[in-house]
């Protein structure tokens, strides 16, 4: 276990999602993951600042939540990393790391639509 990995785990990214995020080959991500190899400077921060922003994502979300007091809260899944970029996330596992946040504060029924199956459209 090290830093990197421990925040990485947190984050909710891959480590191929984290290679793209933090511009970074795949065999760096898994050498820093293994601790074979210390992450350069600003990686860990680089992590620190989207695990900020997925928190503050997240109470913001809550707040939204407490002040429309919903009986049921829905979350949309993006399919793609495309789609997450489009919400806002760089990633889908960045923005699972937020809506897990909301998942584990909330306590109204969660509901996590994923997005259709293209093989089952028309």
């Amino acid at each position: 276990m090290t830093p990197f990995s421990l925040l990485l785990q947190l984050s909710g990214m891959s480590q191929r999602e984290a290679a793209a995020y933090l511009e970074a080959s795949p065999s760096s991500v898994d050498k820093w993951a293994r601790g074979r190899r210390n992450p350069p400077d600003g990686v860990l921060d680089a992590l620190r600042d989207l695990i900020g922003h997925q928190q503050e994502a997240a109470e913001n979300a809550l707040d939204l939540i407490t002040e429309k007091n919903p009986t049921r809260v829905s979350l949309d899944l993006p399919a793609t990393d495309e789609a997450a970029r489009r919400a806002g996330w760089h990633s889908v596992g960045a923005w699972s790391g937020m809506a897990a946040r909301i998942v584990a504060e909330c306590r109204r029924p969660i509901t996590i639509k994923a997005p259709p199956d293209p093989a089952h459209t028309e």
